[in-house]
C-alpha cells in the first residue's frame, strides 16, 4: 500500500504539479525553472532508473549525471507540453516550437514520419499553424494499463484528450488504421506516425541499423504504406538546442520513390542522427532491447 502511495505522489509531481506551471507562466520561465529541477533525482527517479541498462546496452555509460539531467528536462517539457496546450491554446504551444528552414508552399495531404523522441505535441501545434490538417496515427488507450496508477492513467487520458485539442480531430487509433490513413490522406489531411516502432509477432518487419553498426528491426506496415497511397511524404524532426533549451522543427519532404529499401534507408540515416545529436529524448530507452528481436510469426519485406 505504502509503495503504491509513493508512486501516487511522485507521478501527481512529476506529471501534474510541476508540469501544470506552463499552463500559467510564460515560456521563457518554464524553461529555467525546469532546468533547474532536472538537476534533482527526486523526479522522473523510475524513468531515469529504466533508461540506464539500454543505455549500457547501446554503449553510453550507466551513470551520466548530464545525461540524466537532459533526460528529465525532456519528458518535463513533453509533460508541460499537454498543459500548455490547455492554458494557452494550440496557438500558444506552437510558439514554443518555431519552424526552421525553407518549405514548400504545398500544404497537400500526405504521410509525415517522425521519431520517438518525445517534444510530438507541439510539434503537431506548428505543422497546423503552418497551414496543414493534421492527423496524428496513435495507440489507442481503452482502459487502465496493468501497473499503472491512477494519477498517470488521469494524465494519459489527459494527453490524448489535448492531441485531439491540437489536431483539431480525434486522429486515428492504430486499430484497423490503415483504410483510414488512406481515407484521411485522400481529403487532404497529413497523417504522422512514428517510423520507429519496435517488432511485434506476426507482423512485417524491415531491417535497420543501430549505434555500432548493430542489426535492429522495424514494424513496416506503415513504411509499405508510404508506397501504396498518393501525396507527398515527409518526415519531421525536433531539435533541441542544449545551450539555450530552446526547441525548433525541422520538416522535409522525403523523395518520391516506389523502392521500400530506399525509403528505410534515409528514414534510418535521419533516426541514427538525431540518437546521435540528442540521445536523450529518445522514448525507447527503458527498452532497447526490443528492436533486436525477430518476434515469432514476424516476416521480413
Amino acid at each position: 500500500m505504502w509503495l503504491a502511495i509513493k508512486r501516487e505522489l511522485r507521478d501527481l509531481l512529476s506529471l501534474w504539479l510541476v508540469p501544470g506551471l506552463a499552463a500559467v507562466l510564460p515560456w521563457r520561465w518554464c524553461l529555467r525553472l525546469y532546468w533547474r529541477l532536472a538537476a534533482s533525482p527526486l523526479l522522473m527517479r523510475e524513468e531515469v532508473a529504466g533508461s540506464r541498462g539500454g543505455r549500457e546496452m547501446l554503449g553510453l555509460p550507466r551513470h551520466d549525471e548530464q545525461f540524466d539531467r537532459r533526460f528529465r528536462f525532456g519528458f518535463l517539457l513533453e509533460h508541460a507540453d499537454v498543459f500548455r496546450a490547455l492554458g494557452r491554446g494550440w496557438r500558444g504551444l506552437a510558439a514554443t516550437m518555431p519552424l526552421q528552414g525553407s518549405m514548400a508552399a504545398d500544404r497537400n495531404g500526405g504521410l509525415c514520419y517522425f521519431f520517438n523522441f518525445n517534444q510530438g505535441l507541439p510539434a503537431l501545434a506548428t505543422l497546423r499553424a503552418a497551414g496543414f490538417q493534421v492527423h496524428l496515427v496513435y495507440r489507442s488507450l481503452e482502459s487502465r494499463p496493468p501497473g499503472v496508477g491512477l494519477a498517470r492513467y488521469a494524465y494519459m487520458r489527459l494527453r490524448l484528450h489535448m492531441v485531439a485539442v491540437v489536431c483539431g480531430n480525434r486522429g486515428i487509433g492504430t486499430g484497423g488504421a490503415r483504410e483510414r490513413i488512406a481515407q484521411t490522406i485522400a481529403a487532404g489531411g497529413l497523417v504522422c506516425v512514428a517510423a520507429d516502432t519496435p517488432p511485434r509477432p506476426n507482423t512485417g518487419l524491415v531491417s535497420v541499423r543501430f549505434p555500432g553498426e548493430r542489426q535492429a528491426w522495424w514494424r513496416s506496415g506503415i513504411l509499405k504504406l508510404a508506397l501504396q497511397t498518393e501525396g507527398p511524404r515527409r518526415c519531421f524532426d525536433v531539435r533541441l538546442d542544449w545551450n539555450t533549451r530552446q526547441r525548433a522543427l525541422e520538416l522535409i519532404d522525403l523523395p518520391d520513390s516506389q523502392d521500400l529499401g530506399a525509403l528505410v534507408g534515409i528514414l534510418n540515416d535521419r533516426f541514427l542522427s538525431a540518437l546521435e545529436r540528442q540521445p536523450e529524448l529518445w522514448f525507447y530507452w527503458p527498452a532497447p532491447q526490443g528492436f533486436f528481436l525477430f518476434p515469432e510469426g514476424a516476416r521480413l519485406d
